[in-house]
This record gives C-alpha cells, sequence and structure tokens, in this order.
C-alpha cells in the first residue's frame, strides 16, 4: 500500500469521527424507541429512547476512536517501505 493512500485513508477515518457517533446514536434511539413502546409513560418513553441513544452513540464513538488510534500501527505494516534518502546512499557500509 502506499504511504500516501495510508494517511488518507486514517485522515479521511479521523474525519468520519463525528459522522459514526450520529450513526450509533441514531441506530440506539431507533432500538430505544422500539423498546421504549412497551411503556405507557411518555416520560419513561423519552427516557429510554434518549438513554439507548447515548448509550450506543457513546459506546459506538468509543470502539471507533479505539480503532482509529491503532489503525495507524496496523496499516504501517501494509505500507511500501521508504526509499532511501541522500544521506543514507553517501554513508558508509557497513
Amino acid at each position: 500500500m502506499p504511504r500516501w493512500l495510508a494517511h488518507l485513508l486514517v485522515t479521511l477515518g479521523w474525519l468520519l469521527t463525528p459522522f459514526w457517533a450520529w450513526g450509533a446514536s441514531f441506530f440506539g434511539a431507533w432500538v430505544g424507541a422500539r423498546v421504549a413502546a412497551r411503556w405507557s409513560d411518555p416520560v419513561i418513553m423519552v427516557g429510554v429512547v434518549v438513554g439507548v441513544a447515548a448509550a450506543t452513540g457513546l459506546g459506538g464513538l468509543w470502539l471507533w476512536i479505539t480503532w482509529m488510534r491503532r489503525l495507524p500501527h496496523r496499516l504501517s505494516h501494509r505500507m511500501a517501505p521508504r526509499r532511501p534518502s541522500a544521506e543514507a546512499k553517501a554513508a558508509p557500509g557497513d
């Protein structure tokens, strides 16, 4: 994998962080609404929806950030080696 592509993937991954958190919280709100339909009290229903949305949003954000912090190390194993610099070529060989 070229180095520029690895750097682009890391940059795009960090830029997608807010959308990932939004999507996870939206999914959590949908699940919370399905669960909250069992109650008849609207305050409890809203509390369940907000609680599940917050839990999934924060949990998804935590997982994404943890994965993104480890991504450069994972990509480094697939990157093309660096070209030798002029100083390395001029150094006496061993």
